[in-house]
């Protein structure tokens, strides 16, 4: 049995993935230690699948005060791991791994790091040169790594939760209730929402209800559920209006159709789900959102957005639905863009490195 140290936090897109990697490197023997903030959402989410967590005080910006604590979080990582002595530590990202990845450094261990955005995130920019492999979600992400580096890295795509690689799509729309002529259409915006989104469809809302054979599943996001419910008159009784659905996956893979924004997780699911999509990535480079939407675009799975063409792109959805061989060949475009379970990839390789 092998002590591993998972470290990243602060998003979604980073923490699920670095679970389901700690959730099979536990299932496969070993022990594992989450190293994350002590006060963004890995704080809860994590312990409550029984892991060892381990939260530190970091906090984002180059203020003087910041890279004081910065420092100080490096030695107290270095105290972490004098303590635990772990085998290997994989970094998922954010800010929040630098100071136990810088220290895992120092204390030469064997370092990981999977990179879900198809661009290098700026931590794992700093580290991959130290890195025994960089684990990417798309190959698109080699044309920014200098040649004589490119043997660091291996494309796994992003961990997804185990359940999604055992989900049909029939069955799913058999569990929906869901009739041969009937098409689902899936918006969300994430877990907060995306104003941008619920606009455009609170203004095309009645267009949406009076499409014949179309059943709606629209995740608000928390923050203006309530305002929208209040001014939302829902007529189709199919239709399903919430801040956020707990299944997302499993109504994905029962959908013909997808309008979302471009964070990574998303698109990997969208992608091993093979749904069709219109996408409108968050506008801000800092995300990154736009270059994971262009790999759909670019293989013709997907069709891009801007916040300013929200109406557009409801519209251009509205007759995509009706359009059966289009939907089709999107299906199938995305199906080139599929990986083998990037958990289990991941974990492979580090095993094999251990090994050897």
């Amino acid at each position: 049995m092998s002590k591993i140290i998972v470290t990243t936090g602060g998003t979604g897109g980073h923490i699920y993935p670095a679970l389901a990697v700690a959730k099979e490197l536990i299932a496969r023997g070993n022990e594992v230690i989450f190293v994350g903030s002590s006060s963004r959402m890995e704080n809860t989410l994590v312990p409550k699948e029984n892991i060892p967590f381990i939260g530190l005080d970091v906090h984002p910006g180059k203020s003087i005060k910041n890279i004081i604590s910065m420092i100080s979080l490096v030695f107290k990582c270095l105290k972490i791991i004098d303590q635990e002595n772990p085998q290997d530590i994989i970094g998922f990202g954010n800010y929040i791994s630098f100071p136990m990845l810088l220290a895992g450094i120092l204390k030469r261990k064997n370092i990981y790091l999977q990179e879900q955005n198809a661009s290098l995130g700026m931590t794992n920019k700093l580290f991959y040169r130290f890195a025994k492999k960089t684990f990417l979600a798309f190959n698109s992400t080699y044309e920014d790594i200098p040649i004589k580096y490119q043997d660091k890295f291996k494309v796994t795509g992003n961990p997804l939760r185990e359940e999604i690689y055992h989900i049909n799509k029939a069955e799913e729309r058999t569990k929906l209730k869901v009739s041969p002529n009937e098409k689902i259409l899936v918006i969300t915006g994430g877990s907060l929402g995306a104003k941008s989104i619920n606009d455009a469809v609170k203004k095309y809302w009645d267009v949406l209800e009076n499409k014949k054979d179309l059943r709606i599943y629209w995740a608000t996001g928390t923050k203006n559920y309530d305002d929208i419910l209040k001014k939302l008159e829902i007529k189709n009784i199919n239709n399903v209006v919430k801040p956020y659905f707990d299944n997302l996956i499993n109504i994905m893979a029962a959908a013909d159709l997808v309008i979302c924004r471009a964070g990574a997780l998303t698109l990997s699911e969208i992608i091993q789900l093979e749904t069709p999509s219109v996408l409108i990535p968050y506008n801000s480079i800092k995300v990154g959102q736009y270059e994971n939407a262009l790999i759909l675009k670019e293989h013709q799975g997907a069709l891009i957005y801007n916040d300013n063409e929200t109406h557009e792109a409801i519209e251009v959805a509205l007759d995509l639905l009706e359009n059966d061989s289009a939907l089709n060949r999107m299906a199938h475009n995305i199906k080139t863009l599929k990986t083998s379970n990037a958990t289990k990839a991941i974990i492979d390789t580090m095993e094999i490195w251990r090994n050897n």
